[in-house]
């Protein structure tokens, strides 16, 4: 009888073992995202828009370039713009860097953050380096 619980429990160990590293190989804990996934217009709080085209272009409305010291979007930009979706990291979210022209000889740009597989999740720009508050966009239907 001892021989058939001690195998019992051996095989159980072995299922969850094998269980637990199949789950760990195809979970992606972070976003990422191939181009056309992302294609199509994108809609965040206080009236902001994006709308990546297939071609690397985009338009914006309201989408803010900055953030007050208390989390606040600032500085809004409204106009035209490009993307590019970079490559996919192991650790973190992937990211799409967006560039939204000139001012003044600099440059304006921002980066967003893909959340979830297929962005399935949304957009969101990181509000700082030293909060998790980010500002988030969600794909029209």
């Amino acid at each position: 009888m001892k021989k058939i619980v001690i195998s019992v429990a051996i095989l159980c160990g072995a299922a969850l073992a094998v269980g637990a590293a199949v789950f760990l190989s195809t979970a992606e804990p972070y976003g990422s995202a191939e181009p056309s996934e992302l294609v199509g217009s994108w809609r965040g709080s206080q009236g902001a828009e994006l709308t990546l085209r297939k071609d690397g272009s985009l338009s914006a409305v309201k989408v803010p370039t900055d953030f007050s010291d208390s989390g606040e979007p600032i500085k809004p930009f409204t106009g035209k713009g490009t993307w590019e979706l970079k490559a996919k990291s192991d650790f973190d979210d992937q990211e799409i860097d967006v560039s939204l022209g000139e001012v003044f000889g600099s440059k304006i740009g921002i980066y967003l953050q893909v959340k979830g597989k297929g962005a399935r999740d949304g957009l969101a720009i990181p509000v700082s380096v030293d909060t998790a508050q980010r500002f988030a966009f969600k794909k029209d239907s």
